[in-house]
This record gives C-alpha cells, sequence and structure tokens, in this order.
C-alpha cells in the first residue's frame, strides 16, 4: 500500500511540473501572466503604462483592481519594452521594468514611499529585467569608486552652501569646483563608454537603449558620438520608447532645429503685460535662450551675456529669454534680481510641466541657446561661450 501512495504521490508531483512548464510555454506563447502584491495597501487600482518621451500622452497597456494587497494580470505584448506601474494614479515605480510575455511576480512596498511618491518594485521572472539590473549595477559601481568619492563630498557641501543661500560659500565653491572638472569629466566618460560599450555589443537588445537612456543627448554626448551611436540599433531596440525618443532628438538637432534650419515662430506675454512675437523682433541677429530660475547654469551664465547685449546690440543683436518649466513668481524674482535687461518672455507649463515653446523646439535640457538671423535661420545651435563670442565677432565685428 505504501509503494502504492509513494507512486500516486509522484506522478502526482510530475504531472504539475509537467503542467506548469506545459503553462509557462503556453504564456511565453501567448502572453503574460503577471502576479502582484502590495504592502500598505489593500485596495486600489494598479496600471500598467508604456512611457512615451518625446511629449505625447502614456499609454495604459493594462489595468486591474487591488484585492486584498493582491493583483493579476493576464494579456499580451507585442514586443518588449520598459514599462511604468501606477497605483491609484498617485505612486509610481521608481524605476519601470520589462514587461515581455512571460510569467512574472511584482512585490510592492508603499509603507516606504519617498517624497515623490515613488516606490521600489522588485521584479521577478523577467530576463530582460535581470540584465538590465545587471547594466545598471556597472554603472552605479563606477559612479561609486573611491576616486570619485571626493567629487561627491564637494558636492554635498556645495549644495548645502546652495540651500542655505550662502553667498560668500557659493562663489568660493564655484571658484574650487574647476579643480574637480577635470575628474568629473572622467567620471563622466568612464561611466559614458560602459553604455556605449554594451551597445556596441548588442545593437538589437531591447535592453541596449535602456541601458544608455538620456546619456544619448547633447548636453552629454558631442554630436560626432551621436552620429555614431545612432545607426548602431537594429530590430527590437528599435520598437522601444527609447529608441522613438533618440530618433526624434536626432531629427531636430541634425535636420529640423539644427544648423541651418528655421526655428518655430511663437508669441509670448513678456514680463511687461505686453505680447512679443520672435519673427517681429527686428534685429540682425537673435539669441533665444530657454531658461529657469531654479537652472544655476542658466544663471551663471547671465553675466556673460550681458556684456554681449552691451557690446552688440547697437550692431543688431536682440537676447529673447524664454522662462520655462517654471513658476511666474519666481521666475519675475530672479529677473529682478540678476538684472538681466533684455527680452523676457513666460512660457506656460503644459500638463507634463513642460513650456508649450520649449516643447516645439525640443529642448533637451536647460539652458537651450539658439542664435538665428532676422528670417529665424539657425546659426548656431547651443554654443559654448568661447563659439557664441567667435561667431559674433564674426557677424557684428568685434
Amino acid at each position: 500500500m505504501k509503494s502504492k501512495y509513494a507512486f500516486l504521490i509522484v506522478l502526482s508531483f510530475m504531472v504539475s511540473v509537467l503542467s506548469a512548464k506545459s503553462w509557462q510555454k503556453q504564456v511565453q506563447n501567448k502572453g503574460y501572466l503577471i502576479s502582484g502584491s502590495v504592502k500598505g495597501l489593500d485596495t486600489g487600482l494598479v496600471k500598467i503604462t508604456r512611457p512615451d518621451y518625446t511629449g505625447g500622452k502614456e499609454i495604459v497597456i493594462d489595468s486591474m483592481q487591488i484585492k486584498n494587497g493582491k493583483f493579476t494580470f493576464k494579456g499580451k505584448v507585442d514586443y518588449v519594452d520598459i514599462v511604468n506601474l501606477i497605483i491609484d494614479n498617485k505612486y509610481i515605480a521608481e524605476r519601470g521594468f520589462f514587461l515581455d510575455n512571460s510569467i512574472m511576480t511584482l512585490e510592492i512596498d508603499l509603507t516606504k514611499v519617498d517624497r515623490t511618491n515613488s516606490f521600489n518594485l522588485k521584479v521577478t521572472g523577467s530576463k530582460y529585467q535581470e540584465e538590465f539590473l545587471k547594466q545598471t549595477a556597472i554603472g552605479e559601481k563606477i559612479m561609486a569608486q573611491e576616486k570619485y568619492k571626493k567629487i561627491d563630498r564637494f558636492m554635498d557641501k556645495m549644495r548645502a552652501a546652495y540651500q542655505a543661500k550662502d553667498t560668500v560659500l557659493m562663489k568660493q565653491y564655484e571658484t574650487d569646483s574647476k579643480a574637480y572638472e577635470a575628474l568629473v569629466n572622467e567620471r563622466q566618460s568612464e561611466y559614458q563608454n560602459s553604455k556605449i560599450n554594451y551597445v556596441k555589443m548588442n545593437p538589437s537588445s531591447v535592453v541596449a537603449p535602456n541601458v544608455l537612456g538620456f546619456q544619448f543627448s547633447e548636453g552629454r554626448m558631442s554630436k560626432e558620438q551621436m552620429t555614431e551611436i545612432y545607426p548602431l540599433f537594429q530590430k527590437e531596440a528599435k520598437k522601444t520608447a527609447m529608441y522613438k525618443y533618440y530618433a526624434k532628438i536626432y531629427e531636430e538637432i541634425f535636420t529640423s532645429l539644427g544648423i541651418g534650419g528655421t526655428v518655430p515662430d511663437f508669441t509670448l506675454n513678456t514680463v511687461n503685460g505686453a505680447t512679443l512675437t520672435l519673427s517681429k523682433v527686428n534685429s540682425k541677429y537673435k539669441l533665444v535662450d530657454f531658461w529657469a530660475s531654479w537652472c544655476v547654469p542658466c544663471r551663471k551664465s547671465f553675466p556673460h551675456l550681458s556684456e554681449l547685449y552691451k557690446k552688440y546690440q547697437s550692431k543688431g543683436l536682440e537676447i529673447i529669454g524664454i522662462g520655462t518649466s517654471d513658476e511666474e513668481a519666481k521666475w519675475r524674482k530672479a529677473i529682478m534680481e540678476d538684472k538681466t535687461l533684455w527680452n523676457h518672455v513666460f512660457d506656460p507649463g503644459t500638463s507634463r510641466g513642460v513650456g508649450k515653446v520649449a516643447a516645439t523646439y525640443g529642448v533637451p535640457f536647460l539652458p537651450t541657446t539658439f542664435l538665428i538671423d532676422n528670417n529665424g535661420k539657425i546659426i548656431l545651435r547651443n554654443p559654448t561661450a568661447d563659439q557664441l563670442d567667435q561667431k559674433l565677432a564674426e557677424l557684428l565685428g568685434e
């Protein structure tokens, strides 16, 4: 009898294993099965959304009610990519996860959200997620090397001085920061190269563009680097939301809003309550400068811009400062504090907080500047101070 029961137990176990494998194969062929648990919330609505980094709306892929802190998703995706997880339109995962047609589990702890209501998400069952986290850890290890810790200590002190509005210390730290420039550049280069090398080794992987992330930008790469890396991506990698963002900014930088292109016209309210239309500002050359009161590099550039404005305004230069992604009261206060005497207009934000005009210009970061002629043709895009000096001297004389 015992042997009979033992045989039945073994048989039952084998059937369950085969059934599990069969189900897993079925899910991989037909769709995903996600089991989730939430600590700190018994009921609510959880959504899976596909991000859009080009300024469009996120698409809801799936949604489900949380019951007794549990939820289940069943569905199918046509291609693999990172998605966001949102609860009650209030809480969002600190980092998205790769949604593929497999069996996964999600663990959420809402008892430990940060000040932005972001929560840590633990994902198991996705090979793409595992690979992404592995590459993320490599980048974090590079940034945390002992030789670079002095940068972080200095930045903490500098940040504290700015928060305390200690002008004496702020000026001192700005001067001292020059001694760290070479080390900062070394760390950034090492960090970025690890990601670029991953793209070169895995050009078709959906993980590759998400590993590179927003390193692919004007602020972090030269135009030569961007033209080298952009064509590398192939097949499934080109379906990702991050690659679509790359395609948009690449087209803007090198075609529509690159040197030789023409900027969109706009009409915005000035600091004095009047309206200003870019095409109606009659000047030989115009410097369109997107900035914000909270942007330290923006405001650090103003003393030099003031010198250029004083030197070249009578010769045909106008500066149009566009306050964007900002609060109007803080924008007005910054103009008074910095005593910037050129044209200032305010760019109201969209529902995503991005200024409407900034969005049409594809502004990737602040400050973003365009030197244009009177017809709106772009002469320089995001020039350095030296490049701007040289070009204005060439166009308008010393």
